[in-house]
C-alpha cells in the first residue's frame, strides 16, 4: 500500500544518505593522508634538478698551512694525520662525496689545499683542529677559503715530501699578504689543472715528480712560514669561531628570537 512504499522509500534515502555520509568521510580521511605525505623540502627539489640537468655539485675550496709541533719532523706524523682525516671523512658520508687537493710537506711546515663538499672540507678541518692532535700540530692557518668554487683544481688527494733546505720565515708587510697568498694557491691550482687530463697513473707520477718537474708552482718555505706568522692571518681557531660558531647577544637570544607559543616545526 501506500504507507509501505513511503516508508521504503525512506529507509532508502536513509540509507543512501548515510552511504553518502560514509563515503564523505572516507574521502576526508583520503584528503587529510595526502596532506600528510612527507614531501621532498625545496633544497632538495633543487638539487634534484641541478642533478639533472648534470650541473656540478658545489664546491669549498681552502688553503691551510700547518706548523710541526717539532720544527724538526719530517711531516710523517703530518702526512698520516691528514690522510686518515680526509679519508675518514669520505668513507662517513652518506652521500658518497669526494676530497680533492694536495699537501705539501716541507720543513717545519705542511701547504694542503683541500676541495670538495662543504661539509667534508669543514668537517675535515675541524677533526684536523682537535686538540689530540697538539702533538703533530703546533698552530695551523687558513690562507683562505671559497664557499662557491666554480668546480675542482685537482683531480686526486695528493700527499707530496719536498726535499727543501730549512729557512726561517720571513713575515711579509701587511699590504703584500692580500698578493702573496693568491698567488700561491693559483700557482697550485694550475699544476692541478694541468694533470686533470691524464690518467690515474700518470697523476701520481706528476705528483710524485712535482719538485723536479713543476718546481715553479712550490712556494718558497720563508713565505709559507712567514705567513703563518703574519697578524693578517687567521688562525683556524679564529676562522672557526668567526664562521662557524652561533654569535650569542648579552649571553641570550634576540628580542625577535623570543617567540610563545612556538611555530609548529615542518615536517619535509
Amino acid at each position: 500500500d501506500a504507507q509501505s512504499v513511503s516508508k521504503s522509500v525512506s529507509m532508502a534515502d536513509a540509507t543512501h544518505a548515510s552511504l553518502d555520509a560514509g563515503n564523505g568521510d572516507a574521502a576526508v580521511e583520503e584528503g587529510l593522508e595526502d596532506v600528510d605525505v612527507v614531501r621532498a623540502s625545496l633544497l632538495d627539489v633543487v638539487r634534484q634538478k641541478a642533478e639533472d640537468m648534470g650541473l656540478i655539485e658545489k664546491i669549498q675550496r681552502v688553503m691551510v698551512a700547518f706548523k710541526y709541533a717539532k720544527p724538526s719532523d719530517s711531516g710523517d706524523a703530518v702526512k698520516n694525520m691528514v690522510d686518515t682525516t680526509v679519508q675518514k671523512a669520505m668513507n662517513e658520508d652518506e652521500q658518497e662525496g669526494t676530497l680533492t687537493g694536495l699537501l705539501l710537506l716541507m720543513p717545519g711546515v705542511g701547504l694542503m689545499i683541500l676541495e670538495g663538499p662543504q661539509r667534508l672540507v669543514i668537517g675535515s678541518l675541524q677533526s684536523i683542529n682537535d686538540s689530540k692532535y697538539q702533538d703533530v700540530i703546533d698552530t695551523c692557518h687558513m690562507f683562505c677559503s671559497i664557499q662557491d668554487a666554480p668546480g675542482r683544481s685537482f683531480p686526486l688527494w695528493a700527499t707530496v715530501p719536498l726535499q727543501l733546505a730549512k729557512a726561517d720565515g720571513i713575515t711579509p708587510d701587511k699590504d703584500k699578504v692580500p698578493e702573496m697568498i693568491p698567488d700561491i694557491s693559483i700557482q697550485l691550482q694550475k699544476f692541478g689543472k694541468e694533470i686533470f687530463s691524464r690518467s690515474p697513473e700518470e697523476r701520481v707520477e706528476a705528483c710524485r715528480t712535482m719538485q723536479r718537474l713543476h718546481g715553479d708552482a712550490i712556494p718558497r718555505v720563508e713565505d709559507v712560514l712567514g705567513l703563518c706568522e703574519s697578524p693578517q692571518v687567521m688562525s683556524l681557531k679564529e676562522f672557526f669561531d668567526l664562521y662557524y660558531t652561533p654569535t650569542k647577544c648579552l649571553g641570550g637570544p634576540l628580542d625577535a628570537e623570543v617567540c610563545w607559543p612556538l611555530p609548529p616545526s615542518l615536517n619535509y
